[in-house]
């Protein structure tokens, strides 16, 4: 952000260039004559990994003023030809293939799904006559005070898979507001992402999950259904004033404090604090909103450092042994790796930061195909580790290209090195510049 844009500093004449192909891929133009799909797909990831610059090239050089040139942005984002759902599924697909189950953190087999959401707050209205479409409340973390302060904005609801180095490998993803073009419940469209991302791992590896989730997914309808409608294991985290039953009824924080300590063990394998608990469990009951009861094992996890509450995990995963109870809480300390992945996503790649907001479809569009963008990243850092494949050494040449342009001086920006941001899925940049 701020910093002038190479096209209008280039001797070639790619300030023309630009907004003519942005206007080829609007409805109301004649389609492109080859190799459409992938050449669209090519501009949109090239968008994503050098959005800062493209973008104000586009609103620069487009007559009018910006305002005007994002309204093009969006329809040209938002066509139905454009949708991007299937391909990010089976980008997804792909990249897991690539990847190997080799390299994902597995518990009996089952691999390790974590689902959480994530926030964007908006708070400037463009104008009071035109909100953004769709925009609803978020809550704003990262607070000085306990309060909760909410803001206008979107929510997106991610799943991602545990990898062996601890990181998460994102799976799926949903755009969802109260307000937005999915009138269903919140509830809902989270319980639809867990079976999709579910259905995705079996299907590339014909293996089961076992989710991993924070507090915000410890409604009881939930716990139940994913034992018994879907027979998913889980570790989800507790509140200690749920209403269970252990022995007695009474309140989770109450009824633990009785239960046997059985483990001491540290918070995070890495943590720059040390910071043990003492970990006891038991079987416990609850009775969901139809009063019909469950029952499901339920760990506490009690802090030798004074002034701090305890914390209590819920799970369908045995807890006979000392070593059982150690991975049921490794499991849940590495659900940070989603939080992490939200930081880079937000700040290494600017999801956070969009260019389109007079559309719906068109923000999700841009966010799907950021998040195929950060894949390919994820592939190309996998084959600067350990990949000899041909088919990663050509995406990373294709990522390599797209990068140096996007860092160019305008003596070395050439014509043929801009077209390879535009369509890097052509045969050579001659093929692309005849077309356009």
């Amino acid at each position: 952000m701020g910093l002038e844009p190479m096209f209008n500093r280039c001797s070639t004449d790619l300030a023309a260039i630009l907004p003519k192909t942005v206007r080829s891929c609007l409805l109301d133009a004649p389609p492109l004559l080859y190799n459409w799909d992938e050449k669209l797909r090519g501009l949109i990831v090239g968008i994503c990994l050098s959005r800062s610059l493209v973008l104000q090239s586009i609103a620069q050089t487009r007559s009018g003023n910006v305002k005007t040139t994002e309204n093009v942005l969006s329809e040209f984002l938002a066509q139905e030809r454009l949708r991007l759902e299937k391909s990010e599924r089976a980008f997804v697909i792909s990249t897991l293939k690539r990847l190997k189950r080799r390299r994902f953190w597995r518990h009996g087999q089952k691999f390790v799904l974590i689902i959480d959401s994530t926030a964007y707050p908006k708070p400037r209205s463009r104008r009071k006559l035109r909100p953004m479409p769709g925009k609803g409340k978020v809550r704003l973390h990262n607070l000085p005070s306990k309060e909760t302060l909410l803001v206008p904005g979107y929510q997106e609801i991610w799943t991602g898979l545990l990898m062996s180095d601890r990181t998460v490998l994102p799976l799926t993803r949903r755009l969802w507001t109260e307000r937005g073009p999915d009138s269903a419940s919140l509830n809902i469209v989270e319980e639809a992402e867990m079976c999709k991302a579910r259905g995705i791992i079996q299907e590339t590896f014909k293996s089961d999950v076992i989710l991993v989730a924070d507090s915000g997914f410890r409604r009881k309808d939930l716990l139940r259904w994913l034992k018994r409608a879907k027979r998913m294991d889980f570790v989800i985290r507790l509140d200690g004033n749920m209403t269970v039953r252990a022995g007695s009824k009474g309140l989770l924080e109450n009824l633990a404090l009785w239960w046997p300590k059985r483990l001491l063990m540290q918070w995070r394998d890495n943590s720059k604090k040390s910071l043990l608990y003492r970990v006891s469990a038991r079987q416990i009951s609850v009775d969901d909103s139809s009063g019909q009861s469950f029952s499901f094992n339920a760990l506490c996890l009690t802090p030798e450092k004074e002034g701090m509450d305890p914390m209590f995990l819920a799970t369908t995963l045995t807890t006979a042994l000392s070593a059982d109870l150690l991975v049921i809480t490794r499991l849940y300390s590495w659900r940070w790796g989603i939080e992490t992945f939200f930081d880079r996503f937000k700040n290494g790649l600017r999801g956070g930061s969009w260019r389109v907001f007079s559309c719906w479809e068109a923000i999700d569009n841009l966010l799907a195909a950021a998040h195929m963008a950060y894949l390919a990243l994820v592939l190309l850092a996998e084959f600067v580790t350990c990949g000899k494949t041909a088919s990663l050494r050509m995406l990373m040449r294709r990522i390599q290209a797209t990068l140096r342009s996007r860092f160019a001086r305008p003596p070395e920006f050439t014509l043929g090195r801009f077209l390879q941001i535009l369509a890097m899925d052509f045969p050579s940049p001659r093929l692309a510049g005849a077309i356009l």
